[in-house]
């Protein structure tokens, strides 16, 4: 479920941008972006655990 989030908020940017709302949709996006910086920063530090 965690995974799906930056898209849930990236169509719901979208949605607001449709809508005419474009402050709105900037604060969402600026969600979303928040959100993958801290998806890609934990990925980048934590260690890589693979059993081969």
């Amino acid at each position: 479920m965690i995974m799906m989030l930056p898209f849930l908020t990236a169509v719901i940017s979208a949605w607001f941008t449709w809508r005419g709302h474009r402050g709105t949709a900037m604060v969402w996006w600026g969600i979303t972006a928040a959100i993958y910086v801290a998806w890609c920063f934990y990925h980048m530090t934590s260690s890589l655990n693979i059993s081969l």
